[in-house]
């Protein structure tokens, strides 16, 4: 009797278990035909356009792509790569490329900005210490204002004042 109650146990557990299958094959059905459905309505417009993309584009990217850092001084990375159709990534690589080759020098911070910092601002600093002898990392952090201007150049903001100007008429 003990043993007539077990089997009939397992074959109510095997049933449900059965049940339970083909509930999620149904369901898994409904949805791949769901996906179907909705597959033809999506269509893409436009795609992104990767480094090399862009580079074949305009010869004369890197020059603007440099200028536009040392005309604003400190730039939001996300803006940079916004600025020149970039990923984020391959905005970082190409500052730490044109660094090492000498055609910026600069620090980028944690928060995602890039702080350009000219040759005449660093000989500012280095004078300075020169100067004072010993200093501490935060009396210099201090001091550091006096030295580097981090607004942008006089030029630029005429430039965006006159485009602001022209979008508004």
């Amino acid at each position: 009797m003990r043993r007539r109650k077990d089997e009939e146990h397992e074959a109510k557990e095997r049933m449900l278990e059965e049940e339970a299958k083909a509930r999620k094959a149904r369901e898994e059905e409904a949805a791949a035909l769901e996906f179907e459905k909705w597959k033809g309505e999506f269509s893409v417009d436009e795609e992104g356009t990767t480094e090399n993309e862009v580079q074949d584009g305009n010869q004369g990217l890197l020059t603007n792509f440099v200028d536009y850092i040392k005309k604003n001084k400190c730039v939001p990375l996300e803006d940079l790569a916004a600025e020149f159709k970039l990923r984020t990534q391959e905005c970082i690589n190409r500052i730490n490329s044109l660094e090492s080759m000498g055609r910026l020098s600069g620090v980028m911070d944690d928060r995602g900005k890039y702080i350009y910092i000219s040759l005449e601002e660093m000989q500012a600093v280095a004078d300075y210490i020169k100067r004072q002898g010993r200093v501490s990392i935060s009396h210099l952090a201090s001091k550091s204002n006096q030295f580097i201007d981090l607004e942008p150049k006089a030029q630029f903001v005429e430039e965006i004042s006159s485009m602001e100007e022209i979008s508004v008429s």
